[in-house]
């Protein structure tokens, strides 16, 4: 299995998604984008998608 490894130090924050297919670390404003419609939600893996949307189910019916 081989992925693209970034250096995204000059990107903070960020987020660590712990999502089925491996450990994500995405800068907030890439999802900030995502959330206004600047960037297509396409650019964020389903695994991803998933986790993002399992914890904020978590957080709102806790």
């Amino acid at each position: 299995m081989t992925a693209d490894v970034h250096d995204i130090a000059d990107q903070r924050p960020h987020l660590t998604v712990v999502a089925s297919d491996a450990v994500h670390v995405l800068p907030c404003d890439l999802v900030r984008s995502v959330i206004t419609g600047d960037k297509p939600s396409a650019i964020l893996t389903e695994p991803v998608v998933r986790r993002i949307i399992e914890e904020w189910l978590q957080q709102v019916t806790a």
